[in-house]
């Protein structure tokens, strides 16, 4: 009856017994006013307010309503049930808090974290701790999901809507591993909690959204980004966790030694372009931002932009995307540079006009820092061409082209060895093979050992064998002899073998130096790079 009333009247509906109310939300209107005038606040963002109402002819409600948009910037009207009101005037009989504007934020304890920690064992026990929580406090099921995510280490949560209810799926180490089955009440209070705190569109079902919210544990904040996204049965809801702990320096990259000094060196040069390079995922930002923490002085300005600000970082300017309003990555460029700084960073070249005054800046003394999407780090210099940058340019702006991935660290506690195989050992073999006489590495022999994780893992890695992740690196230096080779435009294998002839090993090297001193695997290594091969150089 109420959504065939709400239907008559063009007004919205809404079902309150799925989205979970907040008492100091609720509490902004007295109580005996809300129950006179027969509705009730269900959110506030900033000086928006958005209210339930039973029914729009009450005269009551109409009273209460004007006087709310005289207050507020904008009043958003729903049309809901009886019931649907009971639920939501439960808050008033709830204790007393003060009235705040809703924060957008989840707090965690320490503590409770830590009684996460100590419930799981196993990727498979966020399930039993869900459905331990939803039954005695169903709105405490969201709090419980984050908890235990953050617990187990994951950095991204996907909740998959099925026929009845939903899937969670929880990303630890790059993978993503089913951990719980929601049924459709706390599905539905997931969902709704989510759009509360990311302050998107409680009624719009059918158009992907994006927000996002912070979670307060301990003494740090963690940002948590939001995608909705419409599906066959419901809505699809992706968090990620931008915990600050991830933020790295350039010694916590897991770069070989003699990769870092080439590094470094190449920042502390005042002026040229750096690229990083490799796949979504393959950690470029944090890369990015590790050469901003060591570059950060006193003594220089920073100004980035990005889309979106993953992480806060003190003492540079920060500055975000917004397409709606034309603060595009090309214009926001070009302002930046009005600020004389000495150090930009541009967290993607997504276009030619980016990739040219990138170049540009690079060329009038700044040190200009960014990621571009190709497969290895000789790639930059045909897509750079490709874009319709001048050769000359690339030549003289590029001082070095990263690439990258990201691998599982095997788990130190159940870690197993074994001895090379004669076909894994010539495999490695050649593929080490060129490696610079004086490179600090480990050597390979034929009695070399590998390490690989156990089939059950322990309870350190959650049964999964593997704990934690660092980066495989190829950096190919801008030196005096490729400066001349990009000048001859060279094809993408021809740039690559130059480059190995002047000393740069590649990804799969790195790879392969890794699993030697035990740190990964020969199987993460090939789920990474593909099947290693003795045919191929790259």
């Amino acid at each position: 009856m109420a959504q065939q009333r709400a239907e008559s009247h063009g007004i919205p509906y809404l079902n309150l017994s799925t989205i979970p109310m907040r008492p100091e939300i609720v509490t902004i209107l007295d109580e005996q006013i809300a129950k006179d005038a027969r509705m009730a606040v269900i959110q506030k963002k900033g000086p928006i307010l958005t209210v339930a109402i039973e029914n729009p002819n009450n005269p009551k409600t109409i009273d209460v309503l004007k006087k709310l948009k005289k207050d507020s910037e904008r009043v958003d009207v729903f049309l809901v049930s009886r019931s649907s009101l009971e639920v939501a005037w439960t808050s008033y009989s709830t204790k007393k808090i003060d009235k705040t504007e809703i924060t957008g934020a989840v707090e965690l304890s320490e503590a409770v974290v830590q009684d996460f920690r100590e419930r799981i064992s196993s990727v498979s026990d966020i399930g039993k701790v869900l459905n331990e929580v939803s039954k005695k406090n169903a709105s405490g099921a969201f709090e419980a999901l984050i908890g235990t995510s953050m617990a187990m280490g994951g950095t991204d949560i996907h909740i998959e809507p099925l026929k009845e209810g939903a899937t969670v799926r929880v990303k630890i180490d790059g993978i993503l591993y089913e951990s719980a089955r929601l049924d459709p009440h706390i599905y539905n209070l997931i969902l709704s909690r989510v759009k509360l705190l990311s302050k998107l569109k409680l009624n719009v079902k059918n158009e992907p959204q994006e927000g996002r919210f912070s979670a307060i544990f301990a003494d740090r904040q963690i940002e948590i980004r939001t995608s909705i996204l419409p599906a066959e049965y419901n809505e699809d809801i992706a968090l990620r966790l931008l915990d600050p702990k991830f933020l790295l320096s350039l010694k916590d990259l897991g770069l070989r030694k003699d990769l870092e000094e080439i590094l470094v060196l190449t920042l502390k040069k005042p002026q040229g372009l750096i690229l990083v390079t490799g796949a979504t995922g393959a950690g470029k930002t944090t890369t990015l931002y590790a050469c901003i923490k060591f570059l950060k002085t006193s003594e220089v300005k920073i100004i980035t932009i990005e889309d979106p600000i993953e992480y806060h970082l003190e003492g540079i300017t920060q500055t975000q995307v917004r397409e709606k309003e034309g603060y595009i990555f090309e214009t926001g460029l070009k302002a930046i540079l009005r600020q004389d700084p000495d150090i930009v960073l541009i967290s993607e070249l997504r276009s030619p006009d980016a990739a040219e005054a990138s170049i540009q800046a690079a060329l009038a003394g700044r040190q200009v820092l960014s990621t571009l999407h190709t497969i290895d780090a000789a790639g930059t210099i045909p897509r750079l061409l490709d874009m319709g940058i001048d050769a000359a340019a690339v030549s003289s702006a590029l001082s070095a082209s990263i690439a990258q991935r990201l691998i599982r660290k095997l788990c130190q506690n159940c870690k197993t060895k074994r001895k090379l195989k004669d076909n894994e050992y010539e495999i490695m073999s050649n593929a080490l093979e060129g490696l610079p006489e004086n490179m600090d590495a480990v050597k390979i022999k034929k009695d070399s050992y590998v390490w690989e994780p156990p089939e059950n893992g322990c309870t350190e890695c959650y049964n999964t064998g593997y704990k934690g992740r660092t980066g495989i690196f190829e950096i190919m230096e801008i030196t005096r002899g490729i400066e001349e080779k990009i000048l001859t435009n060279p094809s993408e294998d021809e740039l690559r073998d130059f480059a190995h002839k002047e000393g740069m090993t590649n990804l799969k090297q790195d790879g392969i130096l890794k699993i030697l001193e035990g740190i990964t695997s020969i199987e993460e290594i090939e789920r990474v790079l593909g099947t290693l091969n003795l045919n191929t150089s790259k």
